[in-house]
């Protein structure tokens, strides 16, 4: 239940740094000029989506995990190890797809990253991963970067 809790309150503090963040954009007013959206908006929206998100993880959780603590005495070291390493290697992705974003770009970073995460997130088959990955990298490039005209790092080896 522990766990639960943590993982509830970092969606909802997220979340509402997300709203806090809109709300001093959007009192930013020369920054709306551009986009009706703009990234204020965004913000607030994506910030009340998270919370909300936290929210519902947290009910549909939360019977789960109870049934999970009474199942604690039969517990296995050898999955807690796994689950470790899985998460660090999450992290150790993330922190080089931010390196990435910066020195090959958005759309690159994106594919590499989609790439390994599905990977740690159980995708075994490597076409199956491809085809997501693919489908991933240009949905979020669709969505993000043509329908919503946010600007990406194209990367500094594509600036000549």
């Amino acid at each position: 239940m522990k766990t639960l809790l943590i993982e509830v309150l970092v969606l909802v503090v997220v979340g509402v740094l997300s709203i806090i963040e809109g709300i001093r954009l959007v009192l930013a007013e020369k920054l709306q000029m551009y986009d009706v959206l703009g990234p204020g908006y965004y913000n607030v929206g994506m910030g009340a989506i998270l919370i909300l998100m936290g929210l519902a993880y947290f009910v549909s959780q939360r019977k789960k995990y109870v049934a999970v603590k009474k199942k604690s005495a039969d517990r296995d070291p050898a999955k807690d190890t796994e689950y470790r390493k899985m998460m660090i290697g999450m992290i150790v992705v993330m922190i080089v797809y931010i390196f990435l974003l910066d020195l090959i770009g958005y759309l690159f970073a994106s594919f590499i990253f989609f790439l390994l995460i599905n990977r740690f997130a159980g995708f075994r088959s490597w076409l199956t991963n491809l085809g997501v990955t693919v489908l991933m990298t240009v949905s979020f490039y669709l969505i993000f970067v043509t329908w919503m005209g946010m600007i990406f790092p194209r990367g500094l080896l594509f600036d000549f």
